[in-house]
């Protein structure tokens, strides 16, 4: 039986959490939720004594408040146990300049808000090899 790929969702909206959860598990992943980027370092870092899971990917909001996405992912991107987690950006930011500046920090893909389950699990599903 193949194992579950887990991903990190990180975004401080409620319903966009909850929304991505419920789809998420409906395809077969385990889902961890952070509502700010403060969280979502301890989670991945393993800081947090309730984490024991490795994440295969994160989804990552850029507004937030503590901490916001690009800081988060110049924060993954600097520590060797984190460089290589794939990471989506997720967002409301959907200028050329702003999908720039987020491939440019390093994330693996940049998708905008509203956006299609289905294109987010066909991204998913690239980037963590997936075949589910």
């Amino acid at each position: 039986m193949k194992e579950k790929k887990t991903i990190l969702v990180v975004d401080d909206m409620v319903q966009i959490r909850n929304i991505l959860q419920f789809s998420l598990h409906k395809e077969g992943y385990d889902v961890i939720l952070a509502d700010n980027g403060a969280d979502a370092i301890k989670q991945v870092s393993g800081d947090d004594s309730l984490f024991s899971k490795t994440v295969d990917l994160i989804i990552l909001d850029i507004m937030m408040p503590k901490m916001d996405g690009y800081e988060v992912l110049k924060k993954l991107r600097s520590s060797d146990s984190t460089k290589d987690i794939p990471v989506i950006f997720l967002t409301a930011k959907a200028q050329k300049k702003d999908l720039a500046k987020g491939i440019e920090a390093g994330a693996n893909d940049y998708l905008v808000k509203p956006f299609k389950l289905a294109d987010l699990f066909k991204k998913i599903k690239q980037l963590t090899n997936d075949s589910l």
